[in-house]
């Protein structure tokens, strides 16, 4: 309930118009047992982008047991990706405005993000090569340059669009995503 409330509140408003008073409000909640189970604001949030990450990593993890080819996977989890930071409320909210602390822990944060990425994509790679649809050297240099490729084209696209994060830029960052994937898979697939 909290998380919701709070999740709401900083995709709406950004980090760092929220107050926790507004969000004890919210959760019809005093704001000393908000604090109770989030000392800080910075620690709200991260909960939140945590919450966030859990659920996306939780429908990954449900397509990896499907029994489908290496390549509808990989473009699934490039669909997925897409999805998740579309919905990720909290992407327009990190404004890295917090205390130096607080941006470590972001930073922190990202890096696990990171690595459950190479993790995924190791997996699709792995079960691509097991099943004789994919060739590769090295399953991790592979799902590390393969997730190089999918940053890309989002910053990119961020440098050179003016209403950046609308549903014009989702959709061409879809659009080119699966270009980027079409190119990687036709890379990696194993030739006949």
């Amino acid at each position: 309930m909290i998380l919701n409330a709070a999740r709401k509140r900083f995709a709406y408003y950004g980090f760092s118009k929220v107050t926790m008073d507004e969000i004890a409000a919210d959760v019809k909640l005093g704001k000393a047992s908000l604090y109770y189970y989030f000392p800080t604001k910075e620690s709200l949030f991260q909960e939140v982008i945590k919450h966030e990450s859990e659920q996306f990593f939780g429908a990954v993890y449900k397509l990896l047991d499907e029994k489908v080819s290496a390549c509808k996977m990989l473009r699934e989890y490039s669909s997925k990706r897409i999805e998740y930071f579309r919905q990720l409320a909290n992407l327009r909210a990190l404004s890295f405005q917090q205390s130096p602390e607080a941006k470590t822990s972001f930073i922190e944060l990202y890096k696990d993000f990171h690595q459950k990425e190479i993790s995924v994509l190791q997996q699709i790679l792995i079960s691509g090569k097991k099943n004789g649809e994919l060739a590769f050297t090295n399953a991790n240099e592979t799902a590390s340059i393969i997730l190089q490729m999918m940053y890309g084209p989002r910053a990119w696209l961020l440098k050179i669009e003016e209403n950046a994060l609308d549903d014009e830029f989702y959709q061409k960052l879809e659009r080119v995503m699966k270009e980027v994937i079409d190119i990687i898979i036709n890379g990696i697939s194993k030739r006949k």
